[in-house]
């Protein structure tokens, strides 16, 4: 009998406590207002080549388009702004959208050459792109799956009592 993997059971915990966090918000005409719990995805693109590329050191990427992409398939789109801030929101959350997410198969991945935003950087083979996570998703062994449960859970609860979750990319690199 195979051992389940703490990805996998974290995913299960995670599913199962948001199908009971949704059961007990407020639903349309009971609460005043839609219960839907939206995904919000909010970053800034960098102007750099590398990897693990520290967003608060170099200078952003203005007007780049970035999409989210999850098991390879673009799910939403953005133009950051003049500042390279961007934020995509994926609509009401779904299974099918939130499961990508807590398994790690979505990055943020710019679609727009870097050489836009810095010539010195045509040359550049790949793409620029960053995994992304829940905020408060910390991850990390036992105590990190741990630590991560709750950081979620709590994360899921106020996204459910807000009606927002918040998605964040990690290090941006070219790839």
């Amino acid at each position: 009998m195979a051992t389940p993997s703490s990805s996998s059971i974290t995913s299960l915990l995670l599913a199962a406590f948001l199908v009971a966090a949704v059961g007990i918000a407020p639903h349309g005409a009971e609460g005043g207002a839609s219960s839907a719990v939206v995904g919000l995805v909010t970053g800034v693109v960098p102007c750099s080549a590398g990897s693990s590329i520290n967003v608060a050191s170099v200078p952003a990427f203005p007007n780049a388009t970035v999409q989210l992409r999850c098991g390879g398939r673009a799910v939403a789109g953005a133009t950051a702004d003049s500042s390279g801030a961007f934020a995509m929101n994926l609509g009401a959350l779904t299974p099918a959208t939130l499961m990508p997410l807590l398994n790690n198969k979505c990055s943020v991945v710019v679609t727009t050459p870097l050489a836009a935003c810095d010539a010195s950087l045509a040359g550049v083979a790949g793409t620029l792109m960053a995994p992304v996570q829940l905020l408060g998703d910390t991850g990390g062994g036992l105590g990190g799956l741990i630590g991560g449960i709750v950081g979620v859970v709590g994360q899921i609860l106020s996204g459910v009592l807000g009606n927002i979750i918040s998605i964040v990319p990690s290090a941006f690199s070219v790839v």
